[in-house]
C-alpha cells in the first residue's frame, strides 16, 4: 500500500489543491507544505471523501475553495470559501477529531 501523503490526497481530490489569492506580497499567500502524521493524513482524506459525497448525493458541483490546511495548537485549521453550511459542519466537526491526534 502506498504511503499517504499531501501529493496522493491532491491527486485523489484535485478540487482541494489549495487556491493562492493573488495578492501583492505572494510569500505570505503561499500555504506551508503539510507535515501532518500519517493518521491526521487519513482524517483529511476521510474529511474529503465526506465533502465529495455531500456533493455527488446532491448532484451539485463542486462549491468549494481551500486556501490552507494547517496544524494550528494541536487542531486542523481549514481556510476555505462555500455557500454551503453542511461543509463548514463537515470541517467543523474534523478540526475537533484531530485534536485527538495531537
Amino acid at each position: 500500500m502506498t504511503k499517504l501523503s499531501e501529493l496522493n490526497i491532491y491527486n485523489a481530490h484535485p478540487w482541494a489543491v489549495p487556491v493562492v489569492p493573488d495578492v501583492t506580497d505572494p510569500y505570505f499567500a503561499q500555504p506551508m507544505p503539510w507535515q501532518f502524521t500519517e493518521p491526521v493524513l487519513e482524517l483529511i482524506k476521510q474529511m474529503y471523501t465526506e465533502v465529495e459525497n455531500f456533493f455527488k448525493s446532491r448532484n451539485l458541483p463542486m462549491e468549494i475553495v481551500i486556501y490552507e490546511v494547517k496544524d494550528v495548537f494541536g487542531r486542523l485549521d481549514i481556510s476555505s470559501l462555500t455557500p454551503h453550511s453542511e461543509i463548514a459542519a463537515i470541517f467543523n466537526k474534523y478540526t475537533e477529531l484531530s485534536k485527538d491526534y495531537a
